[in-house]
């Protein structure tokens, strides 16, 4: 079955009813609502498909994704089932009320598409229970609620009226883990005690900051530590600039000596008596400067001495591109804005998006050779684009020029590049005539006529006698330019030194070979444009998703957020479970001095004694 993915989850099913799974129900009889944040823990809302008279019929079947979303079976008769709110062809991983052929909700079925290798839908898998029309079922809440979601998306319930608990999975949730420092020493709260005491989880600088900030100013916070490492020195820093009060450090006996040289006489440090303390056992006390009634806190966990990496800036505003999480999704930018620390970002998205220019406003010459089929190559803004001419080279120039999709992107203007090889007599448009030249010679007869729109001079030649026709002599001549070409034929009539001279010549054509094109184009190119979404302004999931008009991308450098990293701090705030811890600590003497037992001598002392009395 195809999973959601659990970021998506994270911040869409906190209102969502889903069919709990892999349990010992079908998700159908049992679902959960998730609520809560990464943050502080989710826990789920679970009910029961309670039923009173006959068991459901179950099964499962698989269909096609063109599939008319309705079931025959045969539960109390035959029946078409339909299945609720369905349309064929949509991808699917949801559940749906199924009614009968009277408009009566009978079940529900779970439709889940399979998709193939190159994860596009296949198939749907449809898991169905169909109760029969004698007895009733509603859903009811279990006792336990709300149950707390562990690691894996896990939770154990107990089903009501049932006392056997159950386990099952939240769907999506495969890879949470709760939020809290396992091991340290707060993880032992009861619920039961936080009516009166605030634990919580401190994640980021920010957190850190504000929880210094609501306690008494003045104090003095003691740190439980195995070293004083870098990190330790800086949450004590912080301390004082947030809080104006001071830090004392307390190290075990293990680790005091190699301090002894470099802070013998440091008032801060402190040597308590135990050879080790684990980074797990560290703790720090913040200890009211003065009276009972005040309030004091307790940390806990490694990360008083690990370093944590937390984010030192809090608040955002940034503009950045998004990062798609699937092929297909236009480009995306956001401007983001918020507190880290108060889990309020939001992100105003913008799509880009490619128009074409109303107007031609790419010009160049592409220089072709002969054997050029009108197409070409260009980049218009997008990439590289192919193009044609269309009608090339059996139309007119300019001509209009289209892209493979078939529109119009613009003109072009081509003049071809020729070579002149000869000429043709253009036995079309011959020029007849009829003249009366007074001259002695026949052959080498010159005369003038008007052809192909200019006047030009002939020389009759090749002249030979045909007949005579009275006192005249017919010969038959042809006719060549002033350059000797062959340019018509006809008839000389010779009578002593009149010449009656007819017949036809023809204009020269020119021919021309082909050697290449210039052509000059005026394109229309790609204008990149960027709206803002529809549902603007987006608030950013956990794991540092957005979704803007149902697309969902990645904010890049946000992908801690929200999400549990097991690198917090547990503190404990309130009064009087945690003052009482601080009081009992009271780091300003020793707190067994009045009860005259043993251990009354041994508490902590200035790392200066300590050393002294080592000769250290």
């Amino acid at each position: 079955m195809r999973r959601f993915s659990p970021f998506l989850l994270l911040s869409t099913l906190a209102l969502a009813q889903v069919g709990l799974v892999d349990g010992p129900r079908p998700s159908t009889e049992v679902r959960g609502t998730l609520q809560g944040n990464a943050r502080e823990g989710y826990s789920v809302v679970v009910e029961f498909l309670v039923e009173s008279g006959a068991n459901p019929v179950q099964g499962s079947t698989n269909q096609s994704l063109s599939w008319d979303g309705k079931l025959y079976l045969c539960v109390s008769g035959c029946d078409h089932f339909t299945l609720s709110g369905y349309a064929p062809n949509t991808p699917y991983n949801q559940v749906f009320d199924l009614y009968d052929s009277g408009n009566r909700l009978r079940g529900r079925a779970l439709v889940s598409t399979v998709y193939d290798f190159l994860g596009r839908p296949s198939y749907h898998q449809v898991q169905y229970a169909v109760w029969p029309l004698q007895g009733a079922r509603t859903w009811m809440p279990s006792p336990d609620n709300p149950v707390p979601l562990e690691a894996g998306g896990w939770l154990t319930v107990r089903p009501p009226g049932g006392s056997a608990r159950e386990r099952y999975r939240y769907p999506g949730m495969e890879s949470y883990q709760p939020p809290s420092v396992q091991g340290s020493i707060l993880s032992g709260i009861s619920p039961a005690d936080r009516d009166v005491v605030k634990k919580s989880v401190l994640s980021s600088l920010a957190d850190l900051r504000s929880f210094y900030a609501r306690q008494p100013r003045g104090s003095t916070l003691w740190f439980f530590v195995p070293e004083v490492s870098v990190w330790t020195q800086t949450l004590a820093q912080e301390f004082r600039a947030k809080n104006g009060g001071q830090e004392r450090f307390v190290l075990p006996e293990g680790a005091a000596r190699s301090y002894c040289s470099l802070h013998r006489n440091d008032p801060r440090f402190h040597v308590m008596p135990r050879d080790t303390l684990s980074k797990e056992q560290a703790f720090a006390v913040i200890y009211p400067p003065s009276g009972d009634t005040q309030k004091g806190a307790v940390m806990a966990g490694r990360y008083l001495v690990d370093r944590s990496d937390w984010q030192e800036t809090d608040y955002l505003y940034f503009t950045t591109p998004l990062s798609p999480t699937q092929e297909g999704l236009p480009e995306a930018r956001a401007l983001v804005w918020g507190y880290i620390s108060q889990a309020n970002l939001k992100a105003r998205v913008e799509f880009k998006e490619w128009t074409l220019s109303s107007w031609a406003n790419l010009s160049f010459t592409l220089d072709q050779e002969a054997s050029w089929d009108g197409v070409f190559s260009r980049d218009a803004g997008r990439g590289e684009e192919s193009f044609y001419l269309d009608g090339f080279p059996d139309g007119s120039s300019p001509y209009t020029v289209r892209d493979t999709a078939g529109r119009d992107r613009g003109t072009a203007q081509v003049v071809a590049n020729k070579e002149l090889v000869g000429y043709e007599l253009d036995q079309n448009a011959g020029a007849s005539f009829d003249i009366k030249v007074w001259a002695n010679e026949i052959n080498r007869l010159q005369f003038g006529v008007w052809v192909g729109g200019k006047y030009e001079y002939f020389t009759a030649y090749d002249c030979s006698w045909t007949k005579r026709v009275g006192l005249t002599d017919i010969y038959a001549c042809k006719y060549k330019d002033d350059q000797g070409r062959y340019r018509g034929s006809g008839a000389i009539g010779a009578w002593w030194r009149y010449r009656h001279v007819t017949g036809t010549v023809y204009p020269l054509v020119p021919q021309y070979e082909v050697k290449g094109y210039s052509v000059y184009v005026s394109l229309k190119g790609w204008q990149e444009t960027w709206y803002y979404a529809s549902d603007n302004d987006r608030p950013v999931e956990p794991g540092g998703y957005v979704t803007a008009e149902g697309k969902r991308y990645r904010i890049p450098g946000l992908e801690g957020y929200l999400m549990p990293t097991g690198k917090d701090l547990e503190v404990a705030e309130g009064d009087p479970y945690v003052s009482y811890i601080t009081r009992s600590i009271s780091p300003q003497g020793n707190p067994f001095a009045s009860t005259g037992r043993e251990e009354a001598k041994l508490w902590f002392k200035s790392l200066r004694d300590w050393c002294a009395e080592r000769g250290l």
